[in-house]
């Protein structure tokens, strides 16, 4: 008996759940494989919460992140993989393999022991004693062993064979041809991810003189605070303690770092930082740090790089992670051949790109990673199904794969109705003719008339119709089974989905559910980082109703040209929902059908409609071919709304509906941000029209957005940098909604001032329009919101939308912004200053979901 557990016991119930295991085929195993992969990505959240409350170290909104990572990445590149009975075969050859399973679920598959403390010292019952039986237990086959190298030394003492794992130590290497702005922006976003937990994360970076004086400047920009003198010997003393380092600088933030050694830094710093030249006992600063802490060496040329970066590899890292930031091919290879590490990788973040992030698809993903004979491991890549060599993987940051998609038809102008409903009369491809057409809607749109002109025109082409009239705004599940019911009994072919975003959302998921009944709303809402690998793939459409068309009577939400689909559940929560599957086939953009809406309806419909072209333009995913649909409809938007909602001119409401059209082009192709994720949550909490709670958050998401030195960086292959204060400024040289005139003696203005002038713009239109700009404004409580804000700011954290934003945010960011837009930004400013409550540039301190202070109240 070790601490309580009979090891017998526990061997032989292994040993029978292996047995049973091994009798499954490949259906059932990956169909095991794939259920918990689901199941610990809906867990995301939880799993990082637990985490953070029993270390205290790094941040929990990166956990949650590296949670997705490891369901979704492990999923998508194993899913295929045969691992029961016959894996390969070449008949030419006469060579077949077969394998046996390594993983599974029968009862006692996965067994857990806690051993209590030791009564009176007593070994027998220590941690130590208990691992040490598990693993020398004869009937042990193979231990993976992670953890601290006490345990990897343990586990290849043992007899049995074993994969171990090592300490890293990166080095980075910055030669004269690299990139500077991609260099630094990758470092910290590498070094700050999970405060700097992450094994592979960058330790020390070794820049050539060349470019060394820009490249520091470039760190210093972004957050990295160098310390010198006595400051700097604090910190050595500090981090490293009897030879190893400290465990409370372990996945501690730069600040709170800071602090501990009695060092003022300034607000928005994110790493701390020296220069070095020593390697070794003697130099703290050249260890393993497990924290944002960074050591900078200058070296005269390349090959001097080389040289450190192997000794620095050497000394902590061997057989890890090294990274290097060039143009140079031949500098890549070179550096790839003498390092004595299993992973190099070029012009990326090592700490996320080591574990087979999108930077480079074809890096094994995986959390176990080997270390290879160099440094005593079996292994030397990451861990996976297979390992039989020892592979040094050199691996380039290459594009992300993209795409753009639209609907196939998209018919527009005032009158195009007939000629949209003609085509769709005429046989597909197939030779078949659609003739059953079932219109969603709401009562609204039967008593302007509107239904009946559709019936109309469908009838005259050859349709039999149903009117399926009761969506509600805010579609929720009852009425998408009604729909679903309606579906079973008229069994139409072709899906007409007219009036606003509500009917046609509410379509979009009827004809999901009424092909695939089985299809849960939470499965259809399931979260993913990257769509192609999301962990409950959403069903093919077009086995029943062939073809879906969108008729927009209303000028903002998009939907007909959108992926996006937004569903109430039977609790009252709304659930985004995203696949290119719900895409409709036809879009119909004809403006005669916006010419009666109501002024209110006008005005935040159109807001709605400039914040999704905003997002779109900003977002990490921004890309050529969403810009030229964004900029057009801001165009639209900023010249003709205003006039659209005073006077309801024809060709104002044409413009504004094409305006909104094109927007959702854009954002359909590149997704959105936290400002759509805060509308969400807040829109639910206070029953607010949407495009009115964008409108109010879309100012302090842009100013909050537009910090250069963030927490937190967009992580996104194809953005670099933080970039979105260029962006904005470009959207506000776009509409030259400043003088080009000689200001100050200089001859142009500053990316700032072009951000500003957008915003001076927006607010313009609100004001023009008789809209209110903070939600104390539009009739909130006050005493209602300060209940609710720490909840709403984690479900926004959780969004669908959230990804896509250009500055990933802390909770405690997202509840600044949330404070700004309901009592205004300087109001709320001064609040929280008096409360000492932390701003974003310092929320680096302040992690998720970490019971920090959330109870704001307003100043007495």
């Amino acid at each position: 008996m070790y601490g309580g557990y009979n090891v017998e016991e526990l061997m032989a119930r292994a040993t029978h759940a292996r047995a049973e295991f091994a009798k499954f085929n490949q259906e059932t195993v990956d169909r095991i494989f794939l259920a918990v992969a689901h199941a610990a990505d809906k867990q995301r959240v939880q799993l990082a919460l637990l985490a953070f409350e029993e270390t205290k170290m790094g941040l929990v909104e990166d956990k949650v992140l590296k949670n997705g990572l490891a369901a979704e990445l492990i999923r998508h590149r194993y899913k295929d993989t045969k691992t029961c009975g016959i894996i390969a075969q070449d008949k030419v050859h006469g060579i077949t393999k077969f394998a046996e399973p390594v993983a599974g679920a029968p009862e006692h598959w996965i067994q857990c022991v806690v051993p209590p403390p030791p009564p009176n010292g007593s070994s027998s019952s220590s941690p130590l004693a208990l691992s040490n039986a598990i693993m020398k237990h004869p009937q042990v086959n193979l231990i993976l062993a992670t953890g601290g190298p006490g345990m990897v030394k343990a586990s290849y003492s043992t007899g049995h064979p074993a994969i171990g794992v090592g300490s890293g130590n990166a080095p980075i290497l910055v030669d004269e041809t690299a990139d500077l702005k991609q260099a630094v922006g990758s470092i910290v976003l590498g070094k700050t991810f999970d405060n700097g937990m992450i094994c592979a994360a960058e330790q020390c970076v070794v820049c050539v003189e060349q470019v060394y004086a820009e490249f520091k400047a470039l760190l210093e920009q972004r957050g990295c605070y160098f310390l010198y003198g006595d400051d700097r010997t604090k910190l050595e003393k500090y981090l490293i303690q009897d030879g190893r380092v400290n465990i409370d600088v372990v996945g501690q933030s730069a600040i709170a770092i800071a602090k501990a050694i009695g060092v003022q830094v300034p607000k928005g710093t994110v790493v701390l930082a020296a220069e070095e030249s020593k390697i070794g006992p003697e130099a703290p600063l050249s260890h393993e740090k497990l924290s944002p802490i960074l050591a900078l060496y200058r070296v005269e040329n390349f090959d001097k790089g080389v040289q450190v970066s192997k000794k620095l590899a050497l000394y902590e890292g061997v057989g890890h992670t090294a990274g290097i930031y060039s143009r140079n091919p031949q500098h890549l290879e070179e550096y790839g051949l003498e390092m004595p590490v299993g992973r190099i990788l070029a012009n990326m973040p090592t700490s996320i790109s080591a574990i087979g992030t999108e930077f480079n698809n074809s890096i094994d993903p995986s959390f176990t990673l080997g270390v290879g004979t160099m440094a005593g491991s079996s292994v030397s890549e990451n861990v996976g199904p297979m390992h039989l060599l020892n592979i040094k993987t050199l691996a380039i940051r290459q594009q992300h794969i993209e795409w753009y998609k639209n609907p196939p038809d998209i018919y527009y102008n005032r009158g195009c109705l007939e000629e949209a409903l003609a085509d769709c009369a005429r046989p597909m491809k197939s030779g078949d003719r659609m003739s059953r057409c079932i219109i969603v809607t709401d009562k609204v749109m039967g008593s302007l008339g509107y239904v009946e002109r559709l019936k109309t025109a469908l009838v005259k082409h050859g349709f039999v119709t149903f009117v399926f009239d009761d969506v509600n705004p805010d579609p929720d599940m009852a009425t998408v089974r009604k729909g679903m019911e309606a579906c079973n009994h008229f069994k139409p072919d072709l899906m007409v989905c007219l009036g606003g975003g509500s009917p046609m959302d509410a379509g979009k998921f009827i004809r999901a559910l009424y092909e695939h009944p089985e299809l849960s709303l939470e499965d259809a809402a399931a979260r993913f980082l990257e769509l192609r690998k999301r962990t409950c793939p959403f069903p093919i459409l077009g086995s029943k109703i062939k073809k879906v068309v969108c008729i927009p009577t209303t000028s903002g939400t998009a939907s007909e040209v959108t992926p996006f689909s937004v569903i109430t559940d039977d609790d009252g929560m709304k659930h985004p929902l995203f696949s290119y599957r719900l895409t409709p086939d036809i879009a119909i953009i004809d403006s005669s059908f916006c010419e009666q809406l109501p002024k209110g309806l006008v005005a935040f419909a159109g807001i709605d409609a400039i914040t999704h072209a905003t997002e779109a333009l900003v977002s990490v995913a921004a890309n050529d071919f969403t810009q030229g649909h964004g900029l057009r409809a801001l165009e639209l938007l900023t010249k003709y709304l205003v006039e659209s909602y005073q006077t309801g001119n024809i060709d104002a409401r044409g413009a504004v509906h094409h305006g909104a059209t094109l927007a959702g082009l854009a954002f359909s192709n590149s997704f959105l941000g936290i400002c759509h994720s805060l509308a969400h949550k807040m829109g639910a909490a206070f029953h607010l029209p949407h495009g009115l709670t964008c409108g109010i958050l879309l100012p302090h998401v842009i100013r909050y957005n537009s910090c250069v030195t963030p927490t937190r960086m967009g992580v996104y292959p194809g953005y670099d940098y933080p970039k979105a204060l260029e962006q904005y400024a470009n959207i506000g040289r776009h509409l030259k909604l400043l003088n080009d005139q000689e200001k100050n003696g200089k001859l142009s203005y500053t990316d700032e001032e072009w951000m500003e002038a957008y915003i001076a713009k927006l607010y313009s239109m609100y004001e023009a329009m008789n809209v209110p700009t903070t939600f104390k404004d539009a009739g909130c409580s006050e005493e209602k919101f300060l209940q609710v804000i720490h909840e709403v700011a984690i479900k926004a954290f959780d969004d669908q939308c959230t990804p896509a934003n250009p500055r990933f945010p802390l909770v405690s960011e997202l509840e600044e912004v949330l404070m700004q837009s309901f009592y205004g930004r300087e109001t709320a400013m001064a609040m929280m200053e008096l409360r000492n409550l932390p701003m974003s540039n310092n929320a680096a301190n302040n992690s998720i979901m970490s019971k920090h202070n959330s109870n704001h109240a307003a100043p007495q």
